[in-house]
């Protein structure tokens, strides 16, 4: 809340300097408007439901992992997590900053062509301070392309702004709830090492997909 009070005047400034030259365009009811690249939204959706899935497991499963698997008392397994979305709130601001910078879809290209091998090696070991070290990466990771993901929903559909802000914010939670009784299904049959492994299998699938979506035009 702090830090939006602090950055009000500069977002009111843009705003009115955004909204003040869509007037200026005559043709259209507001100047971004375009054509909807749906086939580019479906591709960058895959990369969503990727990201939602591991995101969920981590939030179900992390604390169990630390328990059960790294042999740390519940106290410490909760620790873990809340270090997961500290780090992550980071992530979220860092992500912003480097898609204004790099771009959108290098952002995201960046975190999944690291976060799946992350994953993998934390599901190898048996320490606890390696497997911290692990997770600080992870937590940054895991929320580094949200923003990016997000605004490049938008940009794929400038028409149905509302649509794409649905399924990105929205359907992306009924994804990852979905899939995670899954998750914990396979870690009753098997361990919490084997749910793991597959969540990094898993990061493979946007990782594929943020190698076929483009820049809007």
């Amino acid at each position: 809340m702090l830090i939006l009070l602090k950055l009000y005047p500069i977002m009111h400034r843009q705003s009115v300097a955004f909204w003040s030259s869509s007037k200026k365009d005559r043709n259209s009811k507001i100047a971004v408007h375009g054509h909807n690249d749906w086939f580019h939204f479906s591709l960058l959706s895959m990369v969503l439901f990727g990201r939602s899935i591991i995101f969920y497991g981590l939030n179900t499963f992390l604390a169990l992992y630390w328990m059960h698997i790294l042999k740390q008392s519940n106290t410490n397994g909760s620790i873990a997590l809340s270090v997961l979305f500290v780090i992550g709130s980071l992530g979220t601001l860092l992500g912003g900053r480097l898609a204004d910078n790099i771009g959108s879809i290098k952002v995201i290209r960046l975190t999944f062509c690291i976060l799946p091998f992350l994953i993998l090696a934390l599901s190898l070991t048996r320490n606890v301070l390696i497997g911290s070290l692990f997770l600080l990466p992870i937590g940054l990771l895991i929320f580094l392309p949200y923003s990016a993901i997000v605004i490049l929903g938008q940009r794929y559909l400038p028409n149905n702004m509302g649509f794409a802000s649905g399924v990105t914010l929205g359907l992306a939670i009924s994804i990852g709830g979905i899939a995670t009784p899954f998750l914990g299904y396979i870690g009753d049959a098997t361990n919490l090492v084997k749910v793991f492994q597959i969540l990094a299998g898993i990061g493979l699938i946007p990782l594929v997909f943020s190698f076929l979506i483009r820049e809007p035009k």
